[in-house]
């Protein structure tokens, strides 16, 4: 019991006497130049702090300008997933993905309707389905309960459902089109082989950047394909980063 009490006491001591992530000691790294020392710094953030699109934008940027640009992907499309309608994240994700010989609006879709559809994002419409889920059935349960309140919530239910089916099929729209397991390639002209080893032949390369699907796993070895080639194959585990 002592010892538990020791440690539990060691761990919190640690805690005080851990530097707190500090947002301008960040900035002044990156200002500075020292763009890997800056993305340290927000990677400290981010373990306190792991759904902030804001700290996953500024790591981008932190690895783009240090010429990692697999990396500058990831965070800048964890940033876009939190908070696809933020315009320096959209520009900056799609500039990226350019560079990668990608574009962040897929070809034959109108610009205006691809920010339409993510103006939320997933998280959100997650919410957004089940809060107006829950209103739906209170609202349709009080309306059950007395006639004497049917004439007021009638209205109040049928907006509630109407907002339901909106976000729970935009939801189910998103998570259809997007891929199950999605990842973005780390290294320069990644060599996709036949199979899971280096005994399988070379079919392939794909640029660093580029975002893909990964399909399955064996061993060291992931299975991806490229929905825009329309290809697939084997590629180490350590060359692409799972979004």
């Amino acid at each position: 019991m002592k010892f538990v009490l020791s440690l539990l006491l060691l761990r919190a001591v640690a805690a005080l006497a851990a530097p707190a992530f500090s947002p301008e000691a960040a900035a002044k790294k990156f200002d500075a130049g020292d763009y890997l020392g800056a993305a340290a710094a927000y990677r400290e953030g981010l373990s306190a702090d792991p759904g902030n699109p804001d700290l996953h934008y500024n790591l981008g940027n932190c690895f783009f300008k240090a010429g990692r640009l697999g990396p500058a992907i990831v965070e800048y499309q964890r940033a876009f997933d939190a908070l696809p309608r933020d315009s320096d994240i959209r520009h900056n994700l799609d500039f990226a993905l350019k560079r990668a010989g990608e574009d962040l609006t897929p070809a034959g879709v109108p610009p205006i309707l691809f920010a339409a559809f993510h103006w939320l994002g997933a998280r959100e419409l997650a919410g957004l389905h089940w809060l107006s889920c829950w209103a739906a059935l209170l609202l349709a349960g009080a309306w059950l309960i007395k006639d004497a309140w049917r004439p007021a919530l009638g209205a109040w239910c049928a907006g509630a459902l109407a907002l339901w089916l909106c976000g729970g099929g935009w939801w189910l729209a998103r998570t259809g089109f997007e891929p199950e397991s999605r990842g973005v390639v780390l290294k320069p002209a990644a060599e996709i082989r036949s199979g899971p080893g280096e005994s399988f032949s070379v079919s392939f390369t794909v640029p660093e950047g580029r975002r893909v699907q990964i399909l399955s796993a064996s061993g060291d070895w992931v299975e991806i394909g490229l929905p825009k080639e329309g290809a697939k194959g084997w590629m180490r585990s350590d060359a692409v980063e799972e979004i």
